[in-house]
């Protein structure tokens, strides 16, 4: 019996040529020392830059993910002034006697249909209203007495509801001291009382308590006065024989209120709104909505019976053979903040023409600017880092393979596949290079995160010296309409949602770039390898 000991040359040689490709890479890296701590440190120094620009992308992804966990996940809708404004220039029109274009007008069907959206947690739409006045109440305010009159007659101002809960107690504008807010009943239209919340301030100064009963009313002259109005501007106006008609509104203060301890004192700004606030009373939309159509029934039956055309200013903003409306701000609350980007989208389609979504993030146009400015720089750190690898790495290679020709010439002589000399070349490079990323990672998150957080700092600073009057200046918005303040932060507050730790997406990220960086690196000594001839090598 015989047994067939033949063996395949061929396959001992590629066997034993696969276990050397890797034992020759790895003793290439430990039999020179020198060569491989020159291309860690190179790669580490790099490294640590790419990764610091890296840690700064993640720190603003990081932070802004905070900040819109913090905001207020309330939106409401406004009037896009500046899409308006360009519309409205292209018409010619004198103020005096020609009706201007109108925006098209905001319904209640059109808030209950952005309401019913999946994002929406609740939502409400309210009706405020500078229409009622009185001749004996105060109104609590820095200036005296604001609106008609020079003091004679107080505007107070109507903020309505359509929920028993007011969202400016949810909002902490205001806060509830006494009594309480509305119930499911006040909500449906009633012959008597209206149910009121007021300020402490307004109930104080006018001797009023809870369950007190007050009368605010709407004075309606005869004539138009010199100024085509029918409403009365000074005490003189208010003879008998002078009044056409008398709209007048009993309410009974079913709760009070104080200011809430959200709004910036050393805002000028926010301090006008929290005075103006003191003079609000709060009541269901529907007698707004009463007293407006009665109001409004009065004057239009004034100018008919004067047979005097109503002055455009005067006139209804509704379309022909449609009633006229108050103006409604709506709000919504959304069940997760994050999801107001998807909630804009969704809601857009809704949107009457020349209207916007707005929302609170005003309050953080500070730290958004300066994180944009951050952003910018750490771009140009990266795309310059990455470069100047690229650069760096392909020369330094390119000389340590001249150092090796005699040994490349050998390995091709010797009958190894030009690809197989590329992947020592290529694992020779990574494994180092990886050893060096993995160090730089945290090094540079270190460096970065110091450098960048006292760059936010004092750009913060900066920008908060330079607000007027001490405090943030900013456009009015449909919030300030129903008295929500903006969530301000003050610069440590800010820094606070600041966040450069590392995540597992950032770690991840550094790592795609940087190795990539090396491995197009290799490219151009890997050309060099592959127009390697060894004859002329070994001669």
């Amino acid at each position: 019996m015989s047994v067939d000991c033949t063996i395949d040359l061929e396959d001992v040689v590629q066997s034993t040529m696969y276990m050397n490709f890797f034992k020759r890479a790895t003793t290439s890296i430990l039999r020179r020392p020198g060569k491989t701590i020159i291309l860690l440190l190179l790669v580490f120094i790099l490294g640590s830059v790419i990764a610091g620009a890296v840690s700064v992308e993640g720190a603003i992804s990081n932070t802004d993910a905070n900040l819109r966990r913090n905001m207020q996940p309330l939106l409401s809708i406004g009037l896009d002034r500046d899409a308006w404004f360009e519309y409205e220039d292209q018409y010619d029109f004198d103020w005096e006697t020609t009706f201007p274009p109108q925006p098209p007008r905001l319904t209640a069907e059109d808030v209950r249909a952005i309401g019913r959206l999946d994002y929406v947690d609740f939502y409400d739409y309210i009706i405020r209203w500078h229409g009622m006045r009185s001749l004996d109440l105060e109104r609590p305010s820095e200036y005296g007495n604001m609106g008609m009159g020079w003091g004679y007659a107080t505007d107070f101002v109507l903020s309505g509801t359509t929920r028993t809960e007011l969202i400016q107690v949810e909002q902490e504008a205001i806060r509830m001291v006494q009594g309480r807010q509305f119930e499911a009943h006040d909500q449906n239209p009633s012959s008597g009382s209206i149910p009121a919340i007021v300020s402490e301030d307004f109930a104080n100064l006018n001797n009023l308590s809870l369950n007190s009963v007050f009368t605010l009313s709407e004075w309606i002259l005869s004539e138009p006065n010199e100024w085509g109005d029918v409403r009365p501007w000074d005490v003189s106006d208010f003879e008998d024989d002078n009044i056409y008609a008398q709209i007048e509104m009993e309410f009974g203060i079913v709760g009070i209120f104080e200011l809430g301890d959200r709004i910036d004192e050393n805002d000028q700004d926010e301090s006008w709104r929290r005075l103006e606030s003191l003079g609000v009373i709060y009541v269901p939309n529907w007698a707004i909505e009463q007293a407006f159509r009665e109001v409004d029934q009065a004057i239009i039956s004034v100018f008919e019976n004067a047979d005097t055309d109503i002055p455009w200013w005067m006139a209804s903003s509704a379309g022909e053979g449609e009633e006229n409306e108050p103006d409604i701000t709506p709000v919504f609350v959304l069940e997760d903040p994050l999801d107001m980007d998807d909630f804009r989208a969704a809601a857009a389609p809704y949107l009457p023409e020349f209207h916007q979504l707005e929302d609170l993030s005003s309050a953080f146009d500070d730290i958004a600017s300066s994180m944009a400015t951050m952003q910018s720089i750490a771009d140009w750190i990266l795309y310059v880092s990455i470069g100047a690898t690229l650069l760096i790495l392909s020369l330094l290679i390119s000389l340590f393979l001249r150092d090796r020709r005699y040994e490349m010439g050998v390995y091709l002589a010797l009958g190894e596949r030009k690809g197989k000399i590329i992947a020592q070349i290529l694992m020779e490079v990574l494994v180092t290079s990886f050893v060096a990323i993995t160090l730089s990672v945290f090094v540079g998150n270190l460096i970065s995160g110091a450098v960048s957080r006292n760059m936010l700092r004092n750009e913060l600073q900066a920008e908060t010296n330079d607000d007027h009057w001490g405090g943030s200046f900013r456009e009015w918005t449909a919030f300030d309409q129903i008295g929500i303040p903006a969530n301000n932060l003050s610069v440590d507050e800010m820094m606070e949602e600041f966040d450069v730790s590392l995540n597992v997406q950032t770690i991840g990220l550094f790592y795609i770039i940087g190795l990539g960086a090396v491995v197009l690196s290799t490219i151009a000594p890997v050309m060099y390898v592959v127009t390697l001839n060894p004859k002329k090598v070994l001669m």
